[in-house]
């Protein structure tokens, strides 16, 4: 799931800036908010199910590809899995040779009549970032597979840009629901990244694009950007990739990489030598930046999304497995709410001498790109209170002296969402007795531990 400027678009926009606006679609806002559920096989836990209760979850069940004039499918999500309020989504590749052929419809029309052993959904959405030339064809496309699955909804993704196309009323026209992808609106320029200057997650560029959403007749959906993203940068500032199961941990433990001041728009480190991050091989003088969206900003353009006419928020993505996630539903939709969410985590000692801690909402304890890790600290009066045990759960544990002769302990982690628990191993404290035990978190004052 990406957006991404199309070519040839700045002409679109004065083009468009002189058309009169149409109204915005009459339809009752929806608070709740949505999510996309991505590459997940796997179905949603009885925790997950009750997070989304009531919002609109937009579930990707297929990637297709056009290969040799035929449709080449990969099914992500079986179709028996799929809840009451998921929405299939059929994710197509950017590539517009499907739309050249007349029966591509119809192609597609059986295989997922097949999928779904003809028990087809009343609504389904497409994902494609169809080219701006080809939109009138991917309406008709559209148009097509309505009427062959006798969908009562279909719904589809949207390139922020498309709203300034004049080809844009038949998009509408043929589509029940559009859901805009206001991230990855532009890519970073060589020379902004060689200066220290990112394109953040969630900013103003989204913000004025949200605004010429206001002349969308059709009902829409503002998407919004829920992930942290890992990006690797040649020393020239040429894009590299994004990295793939990362964790802010690593980043904090390598000896390799060396913090680039004042940087902009995430955090931005300078690789010192030849190293390798979670498989990914760093040569010298390459450029990392870790980017996550800030809450300010993401409030800033709920807000705007509204003001603007849309029906709703979607955010990309629901926190799943292997998804690198910035904010649990809960926290999304406090956001939503207006609300500056705190967390309520709370810390319980096992009968096993573990430590727990759970947060227990409504909002996410979450890491600031480029943060240091969270801080549990323990500390007691009398040595002896704490046993050599690993950190379990916890990124790192610490003492200035071994164990048992320590009176502090501390248990690094990077962030703990909603409803999310971590533990350490068994027997960090063996036995309580009577001996008074304090905690804190990160610089917070100390405090009896229950």
């Amino acid at each position: 799931m990406r957006a991404a400027f199309i070519g040839g678009l700045a002409c679109l926009v004065v083009a468009g800036c002189n058309r009169p606006a149409p109204p915005v679609a009459s339809v009752p806002a929806d608070p709740a908010p949505g999510f996309w559920i991505w590459h997940r096989g796997s179905p949603l836990d009885e925790a997950e199910q009750r997070a989304i209760h009531g919002s609109r979850a937009y579930r990707q069940i297929a990637e297709f590809g056009w290969r040799d004039g035929k449709w080449s499918p990969r099914v992500v999500t079986k179709a028996d899995i799929l809840l009451e309020n998921e929405i299939p989504v059929v994710r197509i590749d950017p590539g517009p040779a499907f739309l050249e052929r007349p029966d591509a419809a119809e192609m597609l029309t059986k295989w997922l009549r097949h999928h779904f052993g003809d028990k087809v959904p009343s609504t389904l959405q497409l994902d494609h970032d169809c080219p701006v030339r080809l939109i009138p064809r991917y309406a008709a496309f559209l148009r097509e597979l309505r009427a062959g699955l006798a969908l009562e909804e279909i719904s589809i993704t949207a390139l922020a840009g498309w709203i300034d196309s004049p080809a844009f009323k038949q998009l509408g026209e043929a589509s029940d629901e559009m859901v805009p992808m206001f991230y990855d609106l532009t890519a970073d320029a060589p020379q902004d990244i060689v200066a220290g200057k990112a394109k953040p997650m969630a900013g103003p560029e989204a913000k004025s694009w949200i605004g010429r959403w206001k002349a969308c007749r059709t009902p829409w959906r503002a998407g919004l950007a829920n992930f942290e993203r890992l990006t690797l940068f040649q020393p020239d500032g040429k894009l590299v990739g994004h990295l793939k199961q990362w964790e802010p941990e690593s980043i904090a433990r390598a000896d390799f990489l060396d913090t680039i001041p004042g940087y902009s728009g995430g955090a931005g480190y300078r690789v010192s030598r030849q190293a390798t991050l979670r498989g990914t091989r760093l040569e010298a003088s390459q450029i990392l930046v870790w980017r996550a969206p800030d809450e300010g900003s993401l409030r800033e353009l709920i807000t705007a999304s509204y003001d603007s006419g849309a029906r709703g928020v979607v955010w990309f993505a629901l926190p799943g497995p292997g998804l690198r996630a910035a904010h649990s539903a809960s926290h999304l939709d406090a956001l939503g709410r207006g609300e500056s969410p705190a967390h309520g985590v709370r810390i319980t000692l096992e009968s096993d001498g573990r430590i727990v801690l759970r947060n227990e909402g409504p909002g996410d304890l979450s890491l600031v790109s480029g943060g240091a890790p969270h801080r549990l600290t323990l500390t007691t009066d009398e040595a002896g209170t704490f046993a050599a045990a690993g950190p379990g759960g916890f990124t790192e544990l610490t003492t200035s002296v071994p164990a048992k002769f320590s009176q502090k302990m501390v248990l690094s982690f990077p962030r703990l969402l909603v409803g999310e628990e971590i533990a350490s191993e068994s027997g960090l404290i063996p036995e309580r007795g009577g001996r008074d035990l304090q905690w804190s978190l990160d610089d917070s004052p100390n405090a009896p531990l229950p």
